[in-house]
């Protein structure tokens, strides 16, 4: 080996590392120590800007607070409250909020930014503040519906059948209301038992509602009860119907509220007047109920008065098909108007004691085409009921209910408790 060269080509090696650190290195080595340094406010000026402080708001109104009451509890100036709900109007009143309803608003560094009103489980409202103006959105919830169908075998009442399962008491309500024209419910007894097929809407996961009811088989005293859903393919109208495509809506509702009342007087051609101290007849039911329960309309209508009726009180009659008027006295409020056309079970008023009247309670009355008083408890097995399933329909109708008996069937009866979930559509 030549020592020389290998020392020649070492020494180069050496130069050229050497001559690259310096090159990497000047810089730092050449930099010139003429620059000022910088003054605090400079060097804060050119950091980037702190993000806002966002707070955040959850409240829900209570029975008599407006959504001004609202806006004032978080600092908005009574002008300005008032500015958010006119422009908000156009797309929703937020002078209709209901009691219970929650909403949601949220400040950035103290300023309002946007406000989130629950209008119901189906809507919500959003304003946010834009240029200088309050922009109104309404938006619609995205649910996941699922078709349950299960059995239950009745233990004590449907209420604790269904609530000891796991649903909810609007699931219960809705039942009662499908088919308190057959099922006798005050007299159900253990052993009873039905079968379901209705929708449960879900959001994120999380139950919300029960949609609707698609089909139902319940059996009670030793007879079958049905109702199956079928939409109108003419109006696109949605009723319940039997196997033979009879409404399940029998007639008129024999009480007009959500439950059953206890009877403070009955129908009478010669009844003593507590406050008169006199006989006279009582062409009606007397309901005792609180103060403020909703009154329903017994069946489909148009409001023909809506006003006070001398000892009467506070009155809504309601004319419906064959020329039959029903009437509900003594309310305390009245929520319909003369002309408006209503839906059997619809809330026309509330449970007050207007008039000659002792306490709350409704004093209901029914009269035949030609002006005659009816007995509400005897004598509504007479009036006309909903109309079938028509005759060019019916096939419609059938194939749909042949389905829904054949899914019905396939539910076992099983126990505990057997649900089994489909896709919606």
């Amino acid at each position: 080996m030549d020592f020389r060269k290998n020392k020649v080509s070492f020494v180069v090696f050496l130069s050229v590392g050497l001559a690259l650190i310096v090159l990497n290195s000047y810089p730092y080595l050449f930099r010139s120590h003429t620059s000022v340094s910088k003054s605090p406010e400079e060097i804060v000026a050119q950091l980037p800007p702190a993000p806002p402080e966002v707070m955040v708001f959850e409240d829900s109104f209570a029975d008599s607070s407006t959504a001004q009451d609202i806006l004032l509890k978080y600092d908005f100036t009574p002008q300005e409250a008032q500015r958010l709900i006119d422009e908000s109007r156009p797309v929703y009143d937020l002078n209709r909020v209901m009691a219970g309803n929650r909403v949601h608003l949220e400040f950035a560094d103290k300023e309002f930014r946007s406000l989130r009103y629950e209008i119901s489980d189906e809507e919500y409202l959003t304003i946010t503040y834009e240029n200088g103006a309050y922009v109104a959105r309404r938006w619609s919830y995205e649910f996941e519906t699922r078709i349950e169908e299960f059995y239950g075998r009745i233990d004590g009442s449907l209420w604790n059948t269904l609530i000891s399962q796991g649903e909810e008491s609007g699931l219960v309500v809705e039942l009662i209301n499908l088919l308190q024209w057959d099922v006798p419910f005050t007299s159900i007894q253990p052993g009873d038992s039905f079968k379901l097929i209705v929708e449960k809407k879900y959001r994120d996961g999380r139950f919300v509602k029960y949609g609707q009811i698609h089909a139902v088989e319940f059996r009670s005293g030793g007879k079958t009860f049905y109702a199956f859903r079928f939409e109108d393919p003419a109006t696109g109208k949605i009723q319940y119907f039997d196997e033979q495509g009879r409404s399940v809506r029998k007639a008129f509702l024999k009480v007009p509220f959500r439950f059953s009342p206890r009877i403070t007087s009955r129908y009478s051609r010669s009844r003593y007047h507590p406050i008169l101290k006199r006989r006279r007849p009582h062409l009606g039911v007397d309901f005792g109920a609180p103060y403020g329960t909703s009154v329903l309309a017994s069946a489909s209508g148009s409001v023909i008065f809506a006003g006070v009726q001398s000892g009467y009180g506070k009155v809504v009659k309601i004319r419906h098909a064959g020329g039959v008027i029903t009437s509900y006295g003594h309310l305390s409020r009245i929520s319909v108007r003369v002309g408006q056309s209503v839906a059997q079970m619809d809330m026309i008023g509330r449970v007050g004691s207007t008039g000659l009247s002792t306490g709350p309670h409704l004093d209901y009355r029914i009269q035949d085409s030609t002006g005659r008083f009816l007995n509400p408890l005897r004598s509504l097995a007479s009036l006309p009921a909903e109309q079938p399933v028509s005759a060019k329909h019916m096939p419609a109708f059938a194939k749909i209910r042949d389905a829904f008996n054949t899914r019905l069937a396939a539910i076992p009866e099983a126990r505990p408790f057997f649900t089994r979930v489909a896709s919606a559509g």
